[in-house]
């Protein structure tokens, strides 16, 4: 008797709970989109695509919006990821951290005066 009461007591406690819809935030479009840290920096990459850019460079231009509207999110030779599907159907990532070679050494530099 408890089970049956304890089951019909959690029975309607679920069919009550409803999930709200999810609103969109951010930029959304009807066949591209651009997410970043900062709406100003998506809205940048937007503009890109609309004038006949493709993903890439709406890529490089967010990235470079974010150096000014997010500058704690690394830089100029920082680091992020992508995930694409082309035109054609083809999916992929890319993953441009900021790594070093397997082969750099505690004393490597890449500034050729100081070697």
């Amino acid at each position: 008797m408890r089970n049956t009461c304890l089951l019909l007591l959690s029975l309607l406690l679920f069919i009550h709970c409803k999930k709200a819809p999810v609103l969109p935030t951010g930029v959304v479009t009807e066949k591209a989109m651009v997410v970043s840290a900062r709406e100003e920096a998506s809205k940048i990459g937007v503009e890109i695509m609309k004038k006949g850019g493709n993903a890439f460079d709406a890529m490089v231009a967010t990235e470079m919006a974010l150096v000014v509207a997010y500058p704690f999110a690394g830089n100029l030779g920082g680091g992020g990821f992508m995930v694409y599907r082309k035109a054609d159907g083809d999916v992929g990532a890319l993953d441009y951290r900021e790594k070093a070679p397997l082969s750099a050494i505690k004393t490597c530099t890449w500034i050729p005066w100081a070697m």
